[in-house]
């Protein structure tokens, strides 16, 4: 009976030095990128004015005055929460706007998947509006 001696494949080669160093450089400087670009539209857009509208036992409703300073229009992502008086979260909603270029904006997000129902005669405590920013890992 014949033996057939088969090729190595894939062959492996180790990579060089260099090459992982660029790699790394790469890496390092596409990080630096992404936390600049974070960090400008951070800058540019600015939430002010969040104040409860109504509220029910069921529902929860947040307004905002929301300024996009940049010459470019955003897409951006809000992260909104809601806390009672003793600090629990009553509820919280990530959402996705669009802002035209220049603009100031009179906004309101109506919140109504609570955590718990509002007792009778109960008040949110305090909310929050922020950006929600793209993280890198």
């Amino acid at each position: 009976m014949r033996k057939f001696d088969r090729m190595e494949w894939p062959k492996r080669y180790k990579l060089k030095g260099s090459v992982i160093m660029l790699v790394i450089l790469g890496m390092a400087l596409g990080l630096i990128m992404h936390h600049r670009q974070n960090r400008a539209l951070a800058s540019q857009i600015e939430i002010s004015n969040l104040s409860f509208d109504s509220w029910g036992s069921q529902y929860i409703e947040l307004a905002y005055r929301i300024e996009n300073k940049d010459t470019k229009a955003h897409k951006i992502k809000l992260l909104a929460q809601v806390w009672d008086s003793e600090g629990i979260e009553l509820a919280s909603s990530l959402f996705e706007i669009e802002i035209p270029a220049k603009t100031l904006q009179n906004r309101s997000k109506m919140l109504d998947r609570l955590q718990r129902s509002l007792k009778e005669d109960e008040i949110p405590g305090h909310a929050n509006i922020s950006l929600y920013l793209r993280k890198a890992f």
